[in-house]
């Protein structure tokens, strides 16, 4: 047994150094991975022999590997344009290196196309499994690999000044230059996550790899693809399509402005009509702002209607604008009216809107508050307060919006307010089901007695089980909130994705009526689908 343990400690020590020496990321990569790095790095040997000055056009004819798959046989020769642009390319002499001498254009798209296929070359190497990679080595390689095609990419990005001409690089091969240098930029960016995934997580490593290799691998091809591709398109559009007269001009101005004031006056008609109405509903309309003002005040906000009112018109206004500058015309005029006039009708209705919004968020976080003012309140009742003192004790202790309104009640009772009145005052305020039972079993104590600390206690524990209760509820419908707003948005994200690609004809589109009349529906059934998804995920505790 003595004999037997240098063996196998001889044996442990030699696996172990196996384990060290033999890169994990060697199982990342499958065989069809590597069959895609080779025929990447192909790619990017051809491209850089297509910009070899020495060889002859005649000689850049390349075929694929059978690695290549589908591709494998296919026959590669440099395009014909690119013979008259190698040549105008060579002559560029961009950038001056101590040592090295002077580098041309084709000089630094050479380097960036090598230091493509060193990488490729590095991670093909690292798969063979009779040469024992070391880490460091090869995190200290593709470290090199992205210093050297960050340097090209930056001289290739340059604009350089020649006498009074300036010379854009990425103008050159017809146009393709730009588009294969934003390849290039995603390219340097998985070389940096190739380096990275060496300090990551040892669970993580393999796969972040092979991840980032894989994509150097796809914007390799797609580098290739460019460069052999057609051309960016860059024609002029005729002139003749936007040639007009001063007559039709000076037609359309006299058009505009006649429908222009035709519709002024026929508002104005309507308006003169319906003068006495609407004086009486601007009274009416003064008397409820009156009324919102104190309700606003009784949130504790100070806030002139008319912010809000002419506010909403004059979002609405700029809008309306702006829609009518893209429809144009007499129907842009007309839109912009109409859009005022929808701006008109919301405003009149936005102060409710808001003054609600404003009592659910004042009345949740005294929800949130109410536990802990009960929980004061019936120690200060055992004390031996009562409980006007223990509403005063509230008010100092806690922080707002509670502290506020239990403030407020002291307040009115020290100024006569009978304290039962200035209780229903904030259940009026607040709008909290729990509050409004803490009023009325306290309106109820005082009225016929009562121990109010067992109250409250069995009140407590009512919010806590009902906090719980909303908790879950929350969590179990939190799938229908989520549909209501992926089915609101996800019209919108796709129209702004056909913009994107199409923005010509969606715009001519959705500025037509008909475009209009289509948006609008939209706008409406989308409302009433997120309105009943809102109502199924409903649940009143």
């Amino acid at each position: 047994m003595i004999k037997k343990f240098p063996v196998l400690l001889w044996l442990g020590l030699t696996l172990v150094a196996g384990g060290l020496t033999q890169p994990s990321y060697a199982r990342a990569l499958n065989k069809q991975d590597l069959a895609r790095i080779q025929c990447a790095q192909e790619k990017m040997r051809i491209l850089a022999e297509f910009f070899d000055v020495n060889k002859d056009a005649s000689e850049k004819e390349y075929t694929l590997p059978n690695v290549c798959g589908a591709a494998a046989g296919r026959k590669v020769k440099m395009p014909e344009w690119f013979g008259e642009e190698l040549a105008r390319m060579e002559q560029n002499k961009v950038v001056y290196v101590p040592n090295e001498g002077t580098y041309s254009e084709v000089d630094l798209w050479r380097q960036a196309f090598s230091n493509v296929y060193l990488y490729l070359d590095r991670a093909d190497k690292s798969l063979d499994p009779t040469q024992p990679v070391v880490l460091e080595q090869l995190s200290r390689g593709f470290v090199g690999n992205r210093l050297n095609l960050m340097a090209v990419l930056d001289r290739l990005n340059k604009d350089l000044l020649r006498g009074n001409q300036l010379l854009i690089m990425k103008d050159s091969m017809d146009g393709r230059a730009r588009s294969m240098l934003s390849t290039f930029e995603l390219i340097n960016n998985e070389f940096f996550s190739t380096i990275e995934s060496f300090s990551s997580p040892i669970s993580q490593r393999e796969d972040k790899y092979r991840q980032s290799v894989m994509a150097v691998v796809v914007l390799s091809n797609h580098l290739f693809s460019q460069f052999l591709g057609s051309s960016i398109p860059a024609y002029p559009p005729d002139p003749k399509i936007y040639r007009t007269t001063a007559a039709d001009r000076f037609v359309n101005l006299i058009l505009i402005v006649l429908g222009s004031s035709l519709a002024g006056l026929a508002v104005y008609l309507l308006l003169e009509n319906k003068r006495d109405s609407i004086l009486r509903m601007a009274e009416e309309y003064k008397q409820k702002s009156l009324v919102w003002a104190e309700d606003f005040n009784r949130q504790f906000v100070t806030i002139d209607i008319k912010y809000i009112v002419f506010g909403t018109v004059g979002v609405f206004a700029l809008f309306g604008l702006v829609l009518g500058f893209m429809t144009g015309g007499f129907l842009g005029v007309f839109v912009f009216l109409l859009v005022i006039f929808l701006g008109g009708v919301i405003s009149v209705r936005m102060p409710v809107a808001v003054l609600d919004a404003l009592k659910k968020s004042r009345g949740k976080k005294v929800n949130k508050q109410l536990m802990d003012a009960l929980i004061l309140l019936s120690n200060s009742l055992r004390s031996g307060m009562d409980i006007v003192q223990g509403f005063e004790l509230v008010s100092k202790d806690m922080l707002p919006p509670i502290a506020d309104e239990f403030g407020l009640v002291i307040k009115n009772y020290q100024l006569g307010t009978p304290f039962e009145k200035a209780l229903d005052g904030l259940s009026d305020r607040v709008e909290s089901r729990m509050l409004s039972y803490i009023i009325k079993a306290i309106i109820i104590q005082r009225q016929v007695g009562g121990n109010l600390t067992v109250i409250f206690a069995r009140l407590v524990e009512n919010i806590r089980e009902e906090s719980k209760l909303e908790e879950k509820l929350q969590a179990m419908t939190a799938q229908q909130k989520i549909q209501s707003i992926v089915v609101s948005i996800m019209p919108f994200v796709m129209m702004l994705v056909m913009c994107i690609f199409n923005p010509t004809q969606m715009i001519s589109f959705y500025t037509s009526p008909v475009g209009m009349i289509v948006f609008i529906f939209c706008i409406i059934w989308i409302g009433i689908g997120m309105k009943v998804l809102k109502k199924m995920g409903e649940v009143r505790v």
